[in-house]
């Protein structure tokens, strides 16, 4: 029985995490809202109509009373077990938020940090412009200046 996506997500409970109830109501939902729930509830109202109408038993004939109790007592049931069902799915979707709002708040909080870094960053760009122009000038004036030998005498 397929119970949804939901069950693949890192941050919402599921298997042996949940408690008997989370998971019968899990399967409950997955149950009363699928196709195949629909088609054998329509085949049993279906043939209780034509054994009881045309067939050799008249248990309940017409105008199916029983049927009625039967079908009464099912939308019951299937009403408070429906509401467990979605109380189940409010939950699942208060677990994704929840963990929504932290990864939110830990976005949040490495964005402050690079916003931090970059405004350390800011301007380091022209200073090394400067420091680059400087080098220029002082290997400039280095490369204009004679070349003098040290510890002799000139012998011009």
């Amino acid at each position: 029985m397929k119970l949804g996506h939901w069950h693949k997500l890192p941050h919402v409970r599921s298997g042996r995490q949940l408690t008997t109830g989370e998971r019968a109501a899990d399967h409950l939902k997955a149950a009363f809202g699928s196709w195949a729930f629909l088609i054998i509830l329509n085949a049993f109202i279906i043939a209780w109509c034509i054994v009881n109408a045309v067939g050799i038993v008249h248990f309940d004939p017409y105008p199916f009373i029983a049927l009625n109790l039967v079908l009464s007592w099912l939308a019951a049931q299937q009403g408070g077990a429906l509401q467990i069902a979605a109380n189940r799915g409010d939950r699942i979707s208060s677990e994704v938020a929840l963990h929504t709002y932290r990864n939110g708040e830990e976005i949040l909080m490495l964005n402050k940090q690079q916003m931090e870094i970059l405004g350390r960053l800011d301007g380091l760009d022209e200073r090394l412009q400067e420091f680059a122009k400087a080098t220029q000038v002082s290997l400039a004036a280095i490369h204009k200046q004679p070349l003098t030998t040290t510890g002799g005498t000139d012998q011009t």
